[in-house]
């Protein structure tokens, strides 16, 4: 007997290949800065991309005690009042190490069932059966990120409130330096 479901976001994921686990990139929008940093003597940095891509950084200047932020590598600066205005702040829901087991466990349960009742997914790609390689490769998967969050990364079960959008996080994607 043949069934059909929809699938979930992460399930989705998995199969169309999309499951890798990259940088959060909360600042895509590259905006013109027009504050030019001056005297950079006086000026503290407090946060730094580890690599030579653009990236954001930020500076404490001695002096005024204010924050100035740069989204090209210290080429332009804005004030962070003017670049939060400007890059509205993002909420996440981060999946705990104990809630994505207990959503793994469940979700193993569906895939398999899926499997063996040859299941019909539709996507935007179209109309499929549902094999057992596919829940093997969602579970393998889902298990190296139910791993990774035991590590430190941090994934996403929604993106301001958008269930459809996963982002991670590693904390050690981000680097501090100070004078």
């Amino acid at each position: 007997m043949l069934k059909t479901k929809m699938m979930g976001a992460l399930a989705l994921t998995a199969l169309m290949g999309l499951g890798a686990i990259g940088p959060v990139n909360a600042f895509a929008e590259a905006r013109a800065l027009n504050a030019p940093a001056t005297n950079f003597a006086q000026q503290e940095t407090v946060a730094s991309m580890t690599d030579n891509s653009d990236g954001v950084i930020s500076y404490k200047d001695k002096a005024s005690g204010k924050n100035f932020v740069s989204e090209d590598n210290g080429a332009t600066w804005v004030s962070e009042e003017d670049y939060e205005s400007s890059h509205p702040t993002i909420n996440y829901d981060w999946w705990t190490y104990d809630e994505y087991k207990e959503w793994l466990e469940l979700e193993k349960k569906n895939l398999q069932e899926m499997a063996d009742e040859h299941t019909m997914v539709e996507t935007s790609e179209g109309r499929f059966e549902w094999t057992q390689e596919m829940t093997d490769q969602c579970i393998a998967e889902y298990e190296q990120t139910l791993n990774d969050i035991k590590n430190g990364l941090l994934v996403s079960k929604s993106v301001d409130g958008d269930a459809e959008c996963m982002t991670t996080f590693n904390p050690n994607w981000v680097s501090t330096t100070a004078d």
